[in-house]
């Protein structure tokens, strides 16, 4: 099974440093000599990014830092684990979880497409509005028309639904240790539902491109910038 893991800290926390991303590469290393690292990637700071919405037809684009937020996504990790259980205590035992915060998505299946390398990499995460259902698969098979459009010019690369079922998990420190809390998280009021991988001109032409996904007419799209991709 696959596995997404979203790395977020506090707000108001220091992001990390020159050792930090060394330690959390140490890491990736490791995983991926084992063959359960399949796609990762730190992000740009927040307040170079931008959440994306549509309401009545017309886009509405917030640029960050994102003041409602109370913690800010910092990175991802694709993995490849046995069961729920082994994801949790891969993200257990990531540096990230000594001091941030690491929540546990099953993948429903990625969708790989060619990547021509070519334009800024960014990550499109499509937030989950609370009571929101998909009965029919309507608003999948549009996403998933949109997708395939893309693809076919070259923009998109990767894009991938999460799963509901196994239920989310998310890691917190405390008091120096990390706490495994089992979800769906009640208080949180957009989970993250899926992403894409995209690659674009500049940030101008991602928020752009973000505009005119179907999921911003039923939810807001967080648009930012990977860093790099971490070697798998």
């Amino acid at each position: 099974m696959e596995f997404m893991l979203l790395f977020s800290q506090a707000k108001d926390a220091p992001r990390p440093g020159p050792e930090g991303f060394a330690e959390m590469g140490r890491f990736a290393a490791e995983l991926s000599r084992h063959g359960k690292l399949r796609c990762g990637a730190p992000l740009g700071e927040p307040a170079d990014g931008a959440t994306v919405r549509s309401r009545d037809g017309k886009p509405l684009v917030s640029d960050g830092p994102f003041a409602e937020a109370k913690e800010v996504l910092g990175g991802f990790w694709i993995i490849d684990a046995a069961s729920r259980d082994e994801a949790i205590d891969i993200a257990r035992r990531c540096p990230h979880a000594r001091g941030g915060t690491v929540e546990v998505h099953a993948v429903r299946r990625r969708y790989l497409f060619d990547d021509t390398g070519a334009g800024t990499p960014f990550l499109f995460a499509f937030h989950r509005v609370p009571g929101l259902t998909d009965p029919d698969d309507s608003k999948f098979r549009a996403m998933m028309t949109f997708a395939e459009t893309l693809a076919h010019e070259g923009t998109l690369f990767e894009t991938t639904p999460l799963a509901v079922d196994p239920p989310p998990a998310r890691i917190e420190p405390r008091d120096g240790k990390p706490l495994v809390l089992d979800g769906p998280f009640a208080e949180a009021k957009e989970a993250v539902g899926g992403y894409s991988l995209v690659r674009v001109p500049d940030r101008a032409a991602a928020v752009e491109l973000a505009t005119r996904y179907p999921h911003a007419a039923w939810g807001p799209i967080e648009v930012r910038e990977i860093l790099f991709f971490d070697p798998v």
